[in-house]
């Protein structure tokens, strides 16, 4: 085709075609030009009706879709009072749940704090038993010390009875007490 030959035909393009003169000298036009531009007139309307063809199938196939799912043209719903309903159910009932979760939370909260609390009382209560405990048991074994001290010393020993203790705590000959107790011999058996 010539220059006319391109597949888009504009309006611009029809009116400003121009065809030459006849060959012989007479007025008139080309016949195969004339008929070149005709059938790329036609061919060019015949895309654009097909194109439009394709176009109205397409809308139409939207049009079915959103009537058979209820939509409107805007594309925006409007829900049923049943679907209205439902959401509002739905929302009380989440803002109830996390009302309850936030119940829940803060009394477990408390309560792990109430427990903190009562367990850390009851530790430290313990550990005035204990330290009594262990200051009575401190007492009687330097009672015990002592008494066993003075068994010695009438037993015999040539140690004199001193009624209060070293500096560390221990009376004299008191290692060979252990001594004796790691070797097996008895204490208290007269030499």
């Amino acid at each position: 085709m010539n220059d006319h030959g391109r597949l888009r035909l504009t309006p611009q393009d029809i009116r400003s075609v121009q065809f030459p003169a006849s060959r012989f000298g007479t007025r008139g036009y080309r016949e195969e030009q004339v008929d070149e531009f005709l059938d790329l007139v036609a061919e060019t309307l015949a895309g654009r009706d097909r194109e439009l063809a394709r176009a109205r199938a397409e809308i139409n196939r939207v049009k079915n879709w959103r009537e058979d799912h209820n939509i409107p043209e805007q594309g925006v719903r409007t829900p049923t009072p049943e679907e209205v309903h439902l959401y509002s159910r739905a929302q009380l009932a989440a803002e109830a749940l996390e009302d309850r979760a936030r119940r829940v939370l803060a009394q477990a909260d408390a309560t792990a704090r109430q427990r903190y609390a009562e367990i850390m009382h009851q530790a430290a209560e313990r550990t005035k038993v204990l330290g009594v405990h262990a200051s009575v048991i401190r007492a009687q074994l330097r009672a015990q010390l002592l008494q066993l001290a003075e068994e010695v010393q009438q037993l015999g020993a040539a140690a004199p009875v001193d009624h209060e203790l070293p500096a560390n705590g221990e009376l004299p000959g008191a290692h060979r007490l252990r001594d004796d107790q790691v070797h097996g011999t008895d204490v208290h058996q007269a030499p």
